[in-house]
């Protein structure tokens, strides 16, 4: 039986240097040997969201080479014997909006992904209010920083925090707090994530990008890493997902089941 025709580079808006990289993945998830090559260091296209729709338009192509659905998968950031470093489960988990610089209807957006966070960990997250100027942990370096600040949302550009270049559309995460007995546990959780992004997402009216781009650094807020697949909203570049995978909302349950601290 002749192999599908696959779409050219051209077709799908993509570098050589990309579709030579879907090219591999598809033979890899089909089950064909590939001869080793050198590592290629691939420059991410600024404009992210058109380049994902190309691989999107590749990867549809799968059922018709035998391929099934992958396993779920997730992934820890933090781990202890084992076991992942997570939020107090017995302790409201306070999150605080800062929406300077984010798009009109900021706080919505954050109250939706919260929504959804709480469904996902069955955490007590609740938002203390929305407020003006820096979140006292806004750029992840600042200090003193109080392991009972609030998880604080923001929007930021490449001025403030070096990470949110052109292709970074936010960064999350949460300190590691030193508890009794040499044991850990997650607080003062950051998340900035970039205006011009947003800017752009708003201009295009995507909303669902807007919120699956924060519920992705939520997720590392929360102690979830990246993972390899891109059925996951955890995956480490932006696809067409808009909610959480099925390996997502696992890990998830996990990490809202760590112990009371």
């Amino acid at each position: 039986m002749d192999e599908p025709s696959l779409p050219s580079a051209a077709e799908l808006g993509v570098s050589d240097v990309e579709y030579e990289r879907i090219l591999r993945d598809l033979r890899r998830r089909s089950g064909a040997v590939e001869p080793p090559t050198a590592p290629v260091r691939r420059r991410r296209s600024r404009r992210l969201p058109l380049a994902a729709v190309g691989l999107i338009a590749v990867v549809a192509l799968l059922p018709r080479l035998g391929t099934g659905d992958p396993e779920p998968e997730y992934a820890f950031l933090q781990t202890d014997h084992g076991q992942p470093v997570t939020y107090s489960s017995c302790r409201p988990v306070q999150v605080a909006v800062y929406p300077a610089g984010g798009p009109p209807d900021a706080e919505e957006l954050v109250r939706d992904a919260v929504a959804q966070v709480r469904a996902a960990t069955g955490l007590d997250i609740v938002i203390t209010g929305v407020f003006g100027g820096h979140a006292p942990n806004w750029n992840f370096e600042a200090a003193p920083v109080h392991p009972d600040d609030p998880i604080s949302v923001s929007w930021q550009d490449g001025a403030a925090i070096a990470q949110l270049t052109d292709h970074v559309a936010g960064v999350g995460g949460s300190r590691i707090i030193p508890g009794r007995n040499g044991s850990r546990h997650l607080g003062a959780g950051t998340v900035a994530l970039s205006r011009e992004y947003y800017a752009l997402l708003t201009e295009r009216r995507d909303r669902g990008r807007e919120l699956a781009v924060l519920l992705h650094e939520l997720g590392h807020v929360f102690g979830l890493a990246h993972v390899g697949s891109r059925n996951e909203l955890m995956y480490k570049d932006v696809t067409d997902r808009s909610s959480y995978g099925p390996g997502d909302l696992e890990g998830l349950r996990l990490l809202g089941h760590g112990p009371c601290t």
